[in-house]
């Protein structure tokens, strides 16, 4: 019982955390849950209780497994797989599975608009910083610094 107490203290306090920051979701959340290290071990069967997947082992790579760990696609039309279950294990495979994840909902277009209004957004951020910058040179600093130039 102590342990529900406090799943449900830290809930509301994560909750009352996105309201501050997130204000326009007030009154329109319907559904929330809240996973520990325990809920992961217990209901995903994840690695001691990580939250980025299995256990990371040689085998994973083999090519019978490929379908599996690089892929948001599944055998269920509309349901697609997110995070690490998409990629790899980790929070690099992890934010890497949410990218390919919403690729594979917004499809091709619409993964070229949403990169577009990334990029519009660092270049607009870029030219505030820097009001001396044209709004093609932001661009392309921008493209840079999203590519790790």
């Amino acid at each position: 019982e102590d342990y529900l107490e406090f799943k449900d203290k830290l809930t509301r306090h994560l909750l009352d955390i996105l309201l501050e920051y997130v204000p326009q979701v007030k009154g329109r959340i319907e559904y929330y849950h809240l996973g520990t290290p325990l809920s992961e071990e217990t209901f995903l069967g994840s690695y001691r209780g990580g939250s980025y997947g299995t256990k990371c082992v040689p085998e994973m790579f083999a090519p019978i497994n490929r379908q599996w760990t690089t892929s948001p696609y599944t055998d269920i039309p509309g349901l697609y797989l997110a995070g690490s279950d998409a990629f790899l294990p980790s929070v690099t495979g992890a934010m890497y599975g949410g990218c390919l994840s919403a690729s594979a909902v917004l499809g091709k277009v619409g993964t070229l608009r949403l990169g577009h209004a990334i990029l519009s957004h660092l270049a607009k951020r870029l030219r505030d910083d820097n009001p001396k910058l044209s709004r093609v040179e932001a661009y392309i600093l921008a493209i840079k610094k999203f590519i790790g130039e």
